[in-house]
C-alpha cells in the first residue's frame, strides 16, 4: 500500500465521502460576516446580514436535506462517484471540512489517513457484531456527534493474512 494505491481506491472514497455527509465531525461552522449582505429566500422575504455578526451554517441539516441528497439516511457511496458529483448540486452543499477560504488545511491529509487505516483494518481483521452492537446505530447530539451507546463491535484476526 503507498500513496498511489490509496488515491485509485475510488470505492473507498465513496465510503468515506458518504460517511462524513451522515455523520459529520461538527454539526456546523461558523463564519465572520465582514460586510453587508442580504440573503434572498424563495418566498420573496429578505434577511440582512451585517458586519460583525456571525452566522451559523446549519452542516449536519444541509448534508440531511432530502432536495440535495434523496433518502439521506440511507447509507449510498454511489452518491459520490463522479457521474454524481459533477452533475449535482452536492459540490457547493458537501462540507464536512469546511468551505472556501477557511476550509480545513489538514482536510487532504485527514482523508488519506482514513484511507488508510480502513485499509489495514480491512486487510488484517473481519468486522462482526456483538450482542451489544446497537442495530440500528443511534446517535445522540451535542457538540458533536456520537452513538448512544458507543461502537460495540469484534474485530477478528484474518486467517488468510499472511503477518511478517
Amino acid at each position: 500500500m503507498n500513496y498511489e494505491a490509496l488515491n485509485k481506491m475510488k470505492y473507498m472514497d465513496m465510503i468515506v465521502a458518504e460517511t462524513l455527509r451522515k455523520w459529520p465531525v461538527g454539526l456546523a461552522l461558523d463564519r465572520l460576516c465582514v460586510k453587508p449582505y442580504i440573503l434572498e429566500e424563495k418566498n420573496g422575504r429578505t434577511i440582512k446580514i451585517n458586519p460583525g455578526e456571525t452566522i451559523s451554517i446549519p452542516m449536519y441539516g444541509i448534508h440531511r436535506d432530502n432536495d440535495i441528497y434523496p433518502e439521506p439516511d440511507k447509507f449510498i457511496p454511489e452518491r459520490f462517484d463522479d457521474d454524481n458529483s459533477k452533475n449535482s448540486s452536492q459540490n457547493i452543499n458537501y462540507f464536512p471540512f469546511g468551505l472556501g477560504p477557511r476550509n480545513c488545511i489538514g482536510s487532504r491529509f485527514a482523508l488519506m489517513e482514513c484511507k488508510a487505516i480502513l485499509y489495514h483494518m480491512l486487510s488484517n481483521f473481519t468486522f462482526e457484531i456483538s450482542d451489544k452492537t446497537q442495530i440500528p446505530l443511534k446517535i445522540k447530539t451535542g457538540m458533536v456527534l456520537l452513538p448512544e451507546k458507543g461502537i460495540n463491535i469484534h474485530l477478528k484476526p484474518r486467517l488468510d493474512v499472511k503477518t511478517n
